[in-house]
């Protein structure tokens, strides 16, 4: 063999080692490997508040509907949709104005909302046709104005 020979030989492989370097180079740059841990919270939703009653000047008959007003408190940071409101079975129902005695009226309360409430705000609806005095109520509720407890369902938005 000439000089040159292995000169060419030794540089073929130099470049050839120079390659398998690089890439290996390349390989662990492009790689990794690693393990962490992490770690979130959450805010504890507050309970709306609520006020809903018949509109003042509503007559509300046995079998009859009427609307309800009802102003609700959204105190939670997020906002909250209310989808429906029913009757609260667990508090009293307040009566007044009523012609006689009106205890525990025969109420039915069933709507379906979709009453957006902004976080921190106050909102007051009017939901038609929610509230319902039943049949069988004492003639001395009529001509009585209602303050009624509901409960709301609904969700974050």
């Amino acid at each position: 063999m000439t000089g040159r020979t292995r000169f060419r030989l030794g540089l073929g492989a130099t470049l050839a080692t120079a390659c398998v370097v690089a890439g290996a180079t390349s390989f662990a740059w492009w790689s990794s490997t690693g393990s962490a841990t992490g770690s979130a919270s959450t805010d504890t939703l507050v309970d709306l508040t609520t006020t809903a009653s018949t509109p003042s000047g509503t007559t509300l008959v046995p079998t009859g509907s009427a609307p309800l007003v009802i102003t609700v408190t959204n105190p939670n940071p997020v906002p909250v949709v209310v989808t429906s409101v029913q009757l609260d079975p667990e508090r009293d129902v307040e009566v007044s104005g009523g012609v006689g005695a009106c205890v525990a009226p025969p109420l039915t309360v069933d709507a379906t909302t979709s009453l957006a409430l902004p976080a921190g705000s106050t909102t007051t609806v009017t939901v038609p046709a929610a509230v319902t005095l039943d049949a069988w109520a004492a003639s001395g509720c009529q001509g009585a104005a209602f303050t009624i407890p509901v409960t709301l369902s609904g969700g974050t938005s």
